[in-house]
């Protein structure tokens, strides 16, 4: 009788799948997280508020964007752009990617990913491009000012996460398929939220919620570099830190104080993976900084794997 039942359900649900009448698309398409099957229309965007937090001495801003109202400010508010595919339902949760931007710790917005985005909005996953504080220069003034900057920064981006955790159920988010993409910049805070996760930086906007993710990739960034936010025994690498996917230019980085693929880019990749997590290094052109790393495109080679595994994506 089971058997029967069965088939008879199967049937039904297929003739359902090719009535000329549907217009809803299926739940799991064929295709699902590997190529576009949603138009950019269908896409729904919001963008919330998830973080305030005091100026210091008036020097940050939340964005180049506003950065001229924001530095004359006493507090500012950190906000994200949610992008929600039509697949994403209270029923169907579906993996995040949470997107951070570039720009020194002093210039850039979240829309700086917002091409990219898409391509994977349209593919099934939910998206979160993130602003955090920006510092006037970068924090360069000083040592101090500097590395003040960058944990200011990442105060911001792991509450964005935990913030994206603790609305899972008003997001559809599946809190257990998280990968955090950065370029430049925002590849150093991806990098340092892998290795430093809930570190004691600043403040936790959510109590008892974690900023690990299962996965961080990153191009145009390092870890073991001259940056002074990078003191000596300032990161800790441990085999419990999230696994991480790195784009890095052979040899030359145009765009990072001059970081090579021998002295900054393996040494990296060397110290995450004799702490036991694991690094894979992918080498972009000679004399680029960062790489376009679009669902499909020229390095969807190594993303499409990494993101399959660290996801769990054949499970949905």
């Amino acid at each position: 009788m089971m058997r029967i039942f069965t088939l008879t359900v199967l049937i039904s649900i297929t003739l359902l799948g090719c009535s000329k009448n549907e217009e809803t698309k299926p739940i799991n398409p064929e295709g699902q997280y590997l190529k576009n099957i949603y138009q950019e229309s269908e896409i729904r965007l919001k963008e919330v508020t998830f973080s305030t937090r005091p100026n210091f001495q008036n020097l940050q801003y939340t964005s180049e964007k506003t950065k001229q109202i924001e530095v004359g400010t006493n507090n500012l508010s950190l906000t994200m752009d949610i992008y929600l595919p039509p697949n994403a339902s209270s029923t169907k949760k579906q993996p995040l990617l949470v997107m951070i931007h570039g720009g020194g710790f002093s210039s850039g917005d979240k829309d700086a990913w917002k091409a990219e985005v898409y391509t994977y909005a349209q593919a099934g996953y939910i998206c979160a491009s993130l602003n955090y504080r920006l510092t006037k220069s970068g924090g360069n003034q000083s040592p101090q000012l500097r590395l003040f900057a960058v944990q200011c920064a990442l105060e911001d981006i792991q509450n964005g996460i935990r913030y994206l955790k603790y609305n899972a159920n008003t997001y559809f988010i599946d809190t257990n398929r998280i990968v955090v993409f950065g370029g430049s910049a925002g590849g150093v805070l991806s990098l340092l939220n892998a290795t430093e996760y809930d570190s004691n930086i600043g403040i936790n906007n959510f109590p008892g919620l974690s900023s690990k993710t299962n996965g961080s990739i990153s191009t145009g960034s390092s870890l073991i570099n001259s940056d002074p936010a990078n003191q000596p025994g300032l990161i800790k690498f441990d085999s419990y830190d999230s696994p991480v996917l790195m784009f890095h230019a052979k040899e030359y980085d145009s765009g990072a104080d001059g970081y090579t693929w021998t002295q900054n880019a393996i040494p990296t990749q060397q110290a995450i993976n004799n702490s036991g997590n694991t690094c894979t290094l992918v080498p972009q052109p000679n004399m680029t900084h960062t790489v376009n790393l679009s669902l499909g495109g020229d390095y969807w080679q190594y993303l499409q794997p990494f993101m399959w595994d660290k996801l769990k994506l054949a499970e949905l």
